[in-house]
């Protein structure tokens, strides 16, 4: 069997413009790809340590012949930080929508969940120390 080298999770947005600023801009996180490349995107990657994340519009799904995405909850995406606290004001200061200020989990990590502009589930988490 062949070796699977990379993984991508795709967020489909609604309005990729919000999810675009978002993900870039509010959340900070390094541009890697953009289709196309000139205009209005259907399609721009991530980058967040080792992993990469997509914002795709429903052109983005049509270009591949796929049906429009459906909503839900199915999947979150966790974003590992230094310090939830100060992550989690930084982010109410951008009008970021919180769904669940911080907390330490049974396994001693501290987390909170925000949402991103079409509502997908984004844990915050900060290891524990030792």
């Amino acid at each position: 069997m062949p070796t699977i080298l990379s993984a991508v999770l795709t967020i489909y947005c609604e309005n990729i413009a919000k999810g675009i600023d978002f993900y870039g801009r509010i959340l900070g996180l390094e541009e890697t790809y953009r289709f196309p490349r000139n205009g209005e995107p259907e399609h721009m990657e991530f980058r967040v340590g080792q992993a990469t994340i997509a914002v795709s519009s429903a052109a983005g799904l049509q270009t591949h012949g796929m049906p429009p995405a459906t909503s839900g909850h199915p999947f979150e995406i966790g974003l590992e930080t230094d310090d939830v606290a100060a992550t989690l004001n930084a982010l109410r200061a951008e009008g970021v929508t919180i769904i669940k200020e911080p907390e330490m989990s049974p396994a001693s990590i501290r987390y909170a969940y925000i949402a991103d502009p079409d509502g997908t589930w984004i844990s915050l988490y900060q290891a524990r120390q030792g």
